[in-house]
């Protein structure tokens, strides 16, 4: 319910409604990895890549080049998949920083807002708007 009658009101019901997510509601993040990065990267990263069939495939054969069995060097193998790996982690962990200052760019964009008290347009960033503002 939005109420534009007397200032004092609640404007929007239930009134807690933007105190969650920590008074901004309207802040967007589309980042893979939080904060602290350094910690969530490389799991999260490596987690994402052996989602892929073909990774737990090689997985697999650079095992069994490590066994004392096997005909081939384990470094044939096993160094090119690590490379990959840690090409395509790298390459996640730059992607998420180029994420992380778009969404800032985006959440500190300019936009009017109505304040009920002045009675007039006041300039805020994006992420400043609230739920039942105008």
């Amino acid at each position: 319910t939005i109420d534009l009658g007397e200032p004092s009101a609640s404007i929007v019901t239930p009134a807690d409604v933007n105190a969650r997510r920590g008074h901004r509601p309207n802040r967007i993040s589309t980042v893979r990895f939080p904060s602290p990065v350094i910690l969530t990267w490389l799991p999260k990263s490596l987690f994402a890549q052996f989602m892929r069939v073909a990774n737990v495939y090689f997985l697999g054969v650079s095992i069994l080049v490590c066994m004392p069995f096997s005909p081939t060097a384990w470094s044939s193998t096993a160094l090119p998949f690590a490379c990959v790996l840690l090409w395509t982690a790298l390459k996640d962990l730059y992607e998420d920083f180029r994420r992380r200052r778009d969404d800032t760019a985006e959440n500190l964009r300019r936009c009017l807002r109505f304040d009920r008290e002045s009675r007039r347009f006041v300039e805020i960033a994006w992420q400043e708007v609230l739920c039942g503002d105008v």
